[in-house]
């Protein structure tokens, strides 16, 4: 399906900055869900695997934004804790629902810090159908034991997770084991050989060819897109 982009600003009025950067993935037919997206803490908008996602589901008929959370854009390296960003979250997240798609149903999501503000701000009612969580970060490296699920009983929207099984912020096995701490079912698409980047190489690739995020996310756009026309609203 034809695409195209566009590069906006959306307000953020009590954060940091006055606005943040976010460019808007415009399928030529469009279909609800519409999905908002914001990286991981050491990214920014513009990373390979938030861009390649955002257009894989335009190119599937959902309009998607991906945006900068404030400390970002105001020139910040390191993050808030998850917890005291979920506020900016809101607030961009609803800059966006009002600027482009104000009809329309909206999935938040994000990739890893930024899923995982995401889903905080999910249980406290944030104002969406479901939750897409690119690389949850469930636990800190080495530090299994350090469940990041607290939250998870007051989520009640869909969630779908795109984890790979070698991915060191989420062990794959306690995913599952967690899962039923959902107050909805969830989707996971496990990423045999992925990093927390979704990267698979050669040597843990099923078939030997390694894949870049932008590939992987690609291979797996139509299971997403599926799984976001099974959401109902």
């Amino acid at each position: 399906m034809r695409t195209t982009t566009e590069h906006l600003r959306l307000p953020a009025p009590g954060t940091v900055v006055d606005g943040v950067s976010a460019v808007v993935h415009r399928p030529s037919r469009a279909t609800s869900p519409a999905v908002f997206l914001v990286p991981g803490a050491g990214g920014d908008l513009n990373g390979a695997g938030l861009t390649a996602l955002a257009q894989a589901l335009a190119s599937r008929g959902h309009l998607a934004v991906r945006a900068n959370l404030p400390y970002r854009e105001s020139g910040r390296n390191t993050p808030p804790r998850a917890d005291r960003a979920v506020h900016d979250y809101r607030i961009v997240f609803d800059a966006a629902r009002r600027q482009v798609g104000p009809r329309r149903p909206w999935v938040a999501g994000g990739k890893s810090y930024g899923g995982r503000v995401a889903s905080l701000a999910a249980a406290e009612d944030l104002a969406c159908v479901g939750l897409l969580l690119y690389g949850y970060p469930l636990h800190p490296p080495g530090r299994p034991d350090e469940l990041r699920v607290d939250h998870w009983p007051h989520v009640r929207v869909p969630c779908c997770f795109l984890q790979g099984t070698r991915d060191t912020f989420g062990d794959p096995d306690l995913l599952a084991a967690n899962l039923g701490k959902l107050g909805r079912r969830a989707h996971v698409e496990l990423v045999e050989g992925g990093d927390h980047s979704l990267r698979v190489a050669g040597k843990h690739a099923p078939d030997g060819v390694p894949r870049g995020p932008a590939a992987v996310l690609e291979e797996r756009a139509g299971a997403i897109a599926q799984w976001l026309r099974g959401i109902e609203v």
